[in-house]
């Protein structure tokens, strides 16, 4: 399962959670994106980033079986997971060095709804961060 989140102006506008592996979703998305992006007014762009995120040890079984295939490692009284985000900007514009994102669509694997909301805050955090770089 896979989370789809559309960001617009730096705040998440919608979310949903799909019954698709993440590769699959992102692939799809893509395509459907591609079908309504202005290659004459913005870049379309899919980025792969990986986001941490840390839970407490020991794992319930079904939090185990849904962090397995993403390579879980135990740091002292914690399990940290690596997980795979797709940025998909369709309506995005480079400003000197900067990247501006105005529209962008958001896909990773789905956990749990706490997981959803510190990924999205982190990735919110990220698109910020760009568009405070070109403030400098």
């Amino acid at each position: 399962m896979s989370v789809v989140a559309k960001i617009s102006k730096n705040s998440v506008v919608s979310k949903e959670v799909v019954n698709k592996d993440v590769t699959e979703a992102v692939k799809e998305i893509a395509v459907e994106l591609l079908k309504s992006w202005n290659p004459t007014s913005s870049d379309f762009i899919i980025l792969r980033d990986f986001y941490s995120v840390s839970y407490p040890a020991p794992l319930a079984k079904e939090l185990l079986e849904k962090v397995r295939k993403y390579s879980p490692k135990r740091i002292e009284d914690r399990v940290e997971v690596t997980l795979p985000i797709y940025e998909i900007f369709y309506e995005a514009r480079w400003a000197g060095e900067s990247l501006q994102v105005d529209n962008a669509t958001v896909v990773f694997p789905y956990i749990d709804d706490v997981t959803t909301e510190e990924v999205l805050k982190g990735v919110l955090t990220g698109l910020s961060g760009v568009e405070e770089e070109e403030l400098e």
